[in-house]
């Protein structure tokens, strides 16, 4: 079991190169004294939110985040959506996104909510430096067999995590999603960060058989007395449990690691490994330790997936 802590993302770190620009070429930054009807959306660029107006108005000076009896909070601007808790708030474009990011030290990256094709994954030692890292392939799962390959649509692949990414103090990234000309491309979220081992450097032990994905819907389903069913179709959410055996020495260290992201959303990764995708999830993780006898204990996960 890994987890990757993200590392917060400043104005600082969004370098030039980067495709997304704030505001976007569909936002309008807000102005103070303006005149703003119902239904106006603006930008800060100062909290890199949008703000609806809820009632119409003229000439106030209050800021939108200031002043929640005009303005209401709709979520991150373009550029921002892919460093909030959220998988589903995406930056959007046609044809091509990319994002170039100077976050320090890091050696993970992982990736939530991707449309597209193609992605292209780089790391440069320094801005403009040498490259230390590149992978690239298409965003397509392999099909299942011949009927799959055939007659099929592809699956497409929307997350991503890349480990044993080489470790420099002034790194860049850059992360492009790529399509067909025209056609939509997006990233959910771009968890950069630290990639840790629960086990720390046991020699034995990890994630047990019996490891569950669970699917939750936030749509609202009601179903009449005379049998119809009414539904409006939400976002949805992927939650995990699974349990760690380790050596006992290492148990105090994999419940501190717990202890410190109890309430920070960050990737947990009960296997790393082609065929258990489910098993990667962005959300809130709880665990109750166990120790089961002189040489072994066991970690029982919980993770709460954000939409």
């Amino acid at each position: 079991m890994n987890i990757v802590t993200p590392i917060a993302i400043t104005a600082e770190m969004i370098a030039a190169g980067t495709s997304v620009t704030e505001p976007a070429a569909t936002e309008t930054a807000w102005v103070s004294e303006g005149t703003y009807s119902l239904g106006d959306q603006r930008i800060r660029a100062t909290t890199h939110r949008v703000y609806e107006c809820v009632q119409a108005h003229t000439g106030r000076k209050a800021l939108p985040e200031n002043d929640a009896a005009y303005w209401l909070d709709k979520g991150p601007t373009q550029q921002w959506a892919p460093f909030d808790i959220y998988t589903n708030t995406a930056a959007k474009a046609t044809t091509s996104i990319t994002y170039v990011l100077t976050p320090g030290y890091f050696n993970a990256v992982a990736l939530y909510g991707l449309v597209g094709t193609g992605i292209s994954v780089k790391v440069k030692d320094a801005p403009g430096g040498a490259q230390i890292y590149s992978y690239v392939v298409p965003l397509m799962e392999d099909p299942a067999g011949w009927w799959e390959y055939l007659f099929l649509r592809p699956r497409p692949i929307t997350k991503l995590l890349l480990t044993g990414i080489p470790i420099r103090p002034n790194a860049e990234l850059t992360v492009t999603v790529t399509a067909a000309a025209g056609q939509q491309v997006g990233i959910g979220m771009i968890n950069v960060g630290d990639y840790r081992s629960l086990l720390g450097e046991a020699e034995w032990g990890g994630t047990q058989y019996g490891a569950s994905a669970e699917p939750i819907s936030y749509s609202y389903i009601k179903t009449n007395p005379d049998g119809t069913t009414s539904i409006v179709r939400r976002t949805a959410a992927t939650s995990m449990r699974a349990s760690v055996i380790m050596p006992r020495e290492f148990a105090d260290y994999a419940l501190s690691c717990v202890q410190e992201v109890l309430d920070v959303p960050v990737s947990w990764i009960a296997v790393n490994a082609a065929g258990y995708a489910g098993l990667n999830v962005f959300g809130l993780g709880s665990a109750s330790l166990t120790y089961d006898s002189f040489g072994h204990a066991t970690l029982n996960i919980t993770v709460k997936g954000m939409i």
